[in-house]
């Protein structure tokens, strides 16, 4: 992934980033591909360095997301001290629910 970039894991499966399939062909579902399409592969997994973190953190982990299922969001919190996962009812990039993501506590 390093060499080719976060474009190929885009490629496999576009629907996989939204709750909603024809979210991929909204102008801002493809905006947020693009944008992704763009992104640092370096910075894609940051896994190892949970337990740096030492802020409080709120992980807000998609119900409907199959990108990042909702385990995979709780592994985040736990890897974190003093986070907090809350759950909310959209996919990856959650731009279905924005109210609910902007009142996670």
């Amino acid at each position: 992934m390093r060499r080719e970039g976060i474009g190929p894991i885009l490629e496999t499966g576009p629907g996989q980033w939204f709750a909603g399939p024809g979210t991929t062909q909204t102008p801002l579902g493809r905006a947020l591909l693009a944008g992704l399409s763009g992104i640092d592969p370096v910075g894609y997994d940051l896994r190892p360095d949970l337990a740096r973190i030492t802020a409080p953190t709120l992980v807000v982990g998609g119900s409907l997301d199959v990108a990042t299922p909702l385990d995979h969001a709780r592994e985040r919190a736990d890897g974190i001290a003093d986070a907090t996962l809350e759950a909310c009812a959209v996919g990856h990039l959650a731009i279905e629910q924005p109210e609910a993501v902007g009142a996670a506590r």
